[in-house]
């Protein structure tokens, strides 16, 4: 049975769990590779680039989907999953529409607390520093992996971010049980989207829930 991506790798992936204490967290300096590339993501306007996304289980095994993903500030993102099968989130930044091609379905949701959390406040450039404090860093394969809290309050969540060269290069959440969730940002483009690949007309035949 289809289980919506949502629900098993979007959500799991923004909506870390709070495990590290935050009197251990420390600011982000202006000059380190993570507020470098924080920084200049908070300058750009949009940004695409193909995505993989990859949840790793403690027991073994794996799954990966891939895709393309845009975003364009303010709150407009488009989340396109291509393999193994195809979803599409989008949002104009009024409510998100969810179409899956293969069930010729599209549902309009009007909550976009539920995919529009923290991480993708980060990704379109809403996170500043000061909203950023770092509990650990470590090195992997000549990246560097920062886990820090994203924002304040009941609504911080914490992961872990991988930078290289002054660029974001992945973000992972892992939970109690040590399965991982990562996507890697591949192929960016600084180039600010165009805003009509914002916007959801549903094809002909498409069966529309909650429009």
């Amino acid at each position: 049975m289809r289980v919506t991506l949502i629900k098993i790798t979007t959500l799991l992936l923004l909506c870390s769990l709070l495990l590290a204490s935050p009197a251990l967290a420390a600011g982000v300096s202006a000059s380190s590779s993570l507020g470098k590339a924080l920084s200049h993501m908070a300058t750009l306007d949009g940004f695409s680039a193909r995505f993989k996304q990859v949840l790793s289980y403690a027991e073994g095994g794996k799954r990966t989907y891939t895709g393309e993903l845009a975003v364009l500030r303010p709150g407009k993102f488009r989340w396109h999953y291509v393999k193994p099968y195809e979803q599409l989130y989008v949002s104009n930044g009024d409510g998100v529409w969810l179409y899956e091609p293969d069930l010729m379905q599209a549902q309009k949701l009007q909550d976009l607390g539920e995919v529009d959390p923290v991480v993708m406040r980060l990704l379109d450039g809403r996170i500043g520093l000061k909203d950023v404090q770092v509990l650990q860093k470590q090195v992997e394969a000549s990246v560097d992996a920062f886990y820090v809290q994203l924002g304040q309050g009941e609504h911080a969540v914490q992961v872990w971010l991988g930078v290289r060269e002054n660029q974001l290069l992945w973000i992972e959440s892992r939970d109690v049980l040590d399965n991982t969730n990562r996507l890697y940002l591949l192929e960016v483009n600084t180039i600010k989207p165009e805003p009509e690949i914002f916007e959801f007309i549903a094809p002909d035949g498409v069966d529309v829930i909650g429009a």
